[in-house]
Parts: C-alpha cells; structure tokens; sequence
C-alpha cells in the first residue's frame, strides 16, 4: 500500500528580488504529482511569498480530498549538532531543532517583493555564538560583511563562547558529500541562505491553524520509520530533499529536452521518484533509519540535523 496520495516538492531560491515573469532559472519551481489523476503540474514563482500561498491552497485542496502529502523543499532543514546549545537555546528531544527553528522564524524578514535581511540574522546570530571568530555562518557580498559575519570561512570544527564545538557538515552531507554546508550564505550552491529564508515558512506550514494537527517533520517528529504517514489521510510529512539524489533522472531529462529550465526538471524528476518507489512499495525504505548509523547519530539526526530524504 503507497504512503502517500500526493507528492509536492519545492526548488527554492534565496534571491534578495523578484525574478522575471518569464519562467527562468535560479528561481522557484514546485512540483506536483498524484497518480489519482495521473497529473504531473510544475509551476513558476518569482517570489517565496507567492509560492507559499500556492502550496497553503495546494495543500488545503488535497485535504479535502483526504489525501496523505509528502511535502519536501530542498534546503538544510537542521544545522550541526550543537547550535541550539551555542544559541542558549533549549536543548532536548523535540527541543533543539523547534527551538533553532523558532528564532530564525522571530528574525527573518521577507516581504512580498522577496527583499530579506537573511545576512543581518546571519550576523546577529554569530553575535550570538560569539567566538571573536565571525562563525560559523559565512559568506557575505561585497559590502555587506561584518566583524560578526565574514565573506570567507571560519576554521571548523567551530568553538562557541560556551565552549560547543560545530562542525562543518551535518552526518548527512558527509553521507552525500557534494551537498554544501549549511552555514555558507553566498556563492555557487549556498544553501545556507536558502534555509534560513526558507525555514520560516516551514515553521508556518507547520503550525498553520489547517494542519497542524495532521502533520509532522521527517524525522524529527516520526523518527526513522518505515512508515511516517498514518494509514488514512488527510496528513503531511515534511521531509528535506536534494536534487542530487536523483541526478541520473535529471540529466536524462534534460538530455531529451534541451530547453527544459533545471529547476523545473528537478521538481519533475523528484516526484517520478518518489511516486515510482510508493508504486513499487519501496519508498519506505528511504525513511528508514539510513544504512551505517550507530545510536548516538541517530539521535543526533533525529533531535538536531535531520537528513535528507534518499541519503541512504
């Protein structure tokens, strides 16, 4: 029996400005697919606020039609063990990642012209940890770097003031190992910006008055299991993804469709994966706790980091 009804997956963007109306790159795609109506839909959006009030009315749509979601975006949804510890946040199962969640949520700014202030938080944030060192967020353009936030990269593993050391990758980019770090802000693959003006509005989705009650986060909330979804819908699994996992597929597509723009061949190749494996009954596996975890990482990645959906 497949877990899920539906599978939305989202190509992000951290730009600081509305892209063009025509459909370009570097911009945000969602993808759409469920195999009651055998429909795969892939929309444009210039602004992150445009696309979550899409995704809010695709999701209340497949609510009503009881489906289960798999919802996943593709930045870092949790940092290296120990920043909720380096903010003086609380700590503990169900504590560290909510908590390092809930003060970006109080910090990022991001208006409907897709204006951000995602360095000042960076900056403030390293304020936080203060080491002296600028760290561990990095990468500032020109004119926008800080004593608390630099243009190039601290030393890691990075000491905090309170003495918690921060590593540079989390389990699962050591896994995937072409994934970039969570803590680089600017440049070629910084997915650091990325999450920190996407995690805000996970943080809505999640506590969002219409599914709050019928939702959780991979796996910060199911754990590693084979089965995160309960067996009758409406329910929305949030889960981290890559594109990466599925670059063979990608470069198929694009190799047959020349003009095809890559962001939207992503979100098109995610959910022919993610729906192919749920056909076959395989996509379980790949929520499961991943191969070669002793205990302590799994707890690490369950309370602090999280994982990467297809990082087996």
């Amino acid at each position: 029996m497949p877990l899920f009804e539906t599978y939305i997956f989202v190509d992000w963007s951290a730009r600081n400005d509305l892209t063009s109306r025509k459909p370009s790159k570097d911009s945000i795609w969602v993808g759409e697919f469920s195999p009651d109506s055998n429909e795969l839909n892939e929309n444009y959006f210039r602004g992150r606020r445009e696309c979550f009030d899409f995704i809010v009315d695709r999701l209340s749509y497949r609510f009503k039609l009881n489906h289960r979601i798999l919802l996943g975006f593709d930045f870092a949804y949790g940092y290296p063990q120990g920043l909720a510890s380096a903010l003086y946040l609380p700590t503990g199962i169900l504590a560290s990642w909510w908590n390092v969640w809930t003060e970006i949520f109080s910090r990022v700014e991001d208006d409907e012209s897709n204006a951000n202030n995602r360095f000042i938080v960076a900056s403030e944030l390293n304020g936080i940890v203060d080491s002296g060192n600028g760290g561990p967020f990095w990468g500032a353009p020109v004119g926008r770097a800080t004593a608390n936030l630099l243009s190039n990269s601290p030393v890691f593993p990075y000491k905090a003031q309170n003495g918690v050391n921060l590593k540079r990758l989390r389990i699962t980019e050591v896994r995937l190992r072409q994934v970039q770090e969570t803590w680089k802000l600017y440049g070629a693959g910084s997915v650091g910006g990325q999450s920190l003006v996407g995690i805000p509005y996970l943080h809505r989705l999640r506590r969002h008055v219409d599914f709050a009650q019928r939702s959780a986060v991979w796996p910060f909330e199911t754990n590693f299991t084979p089965t995160p979804t309960p067996q009758n819908g409406p329910f929305i699994v949030h889960a981290e993804i890559w594109p990466g996992v599925v670059k063979d597929a990608v470069a198929s597509i694009a190799e047959n469709q020349k003009t095809a723009i890559r962001d939207q061949i992503q979100v098109r190749a995610m959910c022919q994966w993610a729906a192919g494996l749920d056909l076959q009954n395989e996509l379980g596996r790949v929520f499961n706790t991943p191969e070669g975890l002793d205990q302590s990482q799994t707890q690490t990645c369950i309370e602090h980091e999280g994982w990467i959906l297809g990082a087996l």
